[in-house]
């Protein structure tokens, strides 16, 4: 079975589309507030909750900063969906590698057992590299930069949020690696295609 992603900036919109069009009618999904536990205050995250439900799921949160491999293991093996908030790509980076979310979910997203979602530096981490994303104001301090690999790009958040030029200026220096979004886009995944996608913004998420 073909992986899926659902890679946005901050616009939800298009998610209750995407998990109708799941295989298999997911019952669980798992959420990961990570990103945004360093903020002093990230609404977004009960909002993703809140539509998860309204969907139709039971929701699970996991923080991968108090998780063990076990922990992660097991809540993984429950969930059809995992759904990772945007925030500090960095401080998500290193509880993702030192948790063994990272290589675990990658593994179960390829082989088709789970659908990503993931929101601004949710949707970087499913990439191929994160070092664009090191700020001094990230907390995080991760073991190198690799991300989960699943995409071989990278998804540049908020492009309407003033950072256009930054984004044109990155894609033109590395022909192919990045792709810039605004807030109401969203990439979806299928194997090895992707199509770019309006998801208006649904009062979700992200800081990155």
């Amino acid at each position: 079975m073909p992986q899926r992603l659902f890679l946005g900036s901050a616009g939800l919109g298009a998610l209750p589309s995407w998990l109708d069009g799941l295989p298999g009618e997911p019952r669980r999904a798992l959420l990961i507030p990570t990103a945004a536990t360093p903020l002093p205050s990230a609404p977004y995250v009960q909002v993703a909750d809140d539509l998860l439900r309204a969907e139709g799921l039971e929701v699970e949160r996991l923080d991968l900063e108090h998780a063990s491999r076990q922990d992660v293991r097991q809540a993984l093996d429950r969930a059809q969906v995992v759904f990772v908030c945007g925030g500090f790509a960095m401080f998500l980076l290193e509880h993702a590698q030192r948790s063994g979310f990272a290589q675990l979910a990658a593994e179960a997203v390829r082989e088709g057992r789970l659908a990503y979602a993931g929101i601004s530096a949710g949707a970087a981490l499913a990439g191929p590299d994160l070092r664009t994303f090191e700020d001094l104001d990230d907390p995080g301090r991760p073991d190198g930069t690799a991300g989960m690999g699943l995409v071989p790009f990278i998804v540049l958040a908020h492009r309407n949020r003033g950072r256009a030029e930054r984004h044109d200026r990155l894609a033109a220096d590395a022909s192919g690696r990045f792709v810039s979004i605004n807030d109401d886009q969203v990439i979806t995944v299928v194997g090895d295609r992707w199509s770019l996608e309006s998801s208006p913004t649904h009062s979700a998420t992200g800081r990155s």
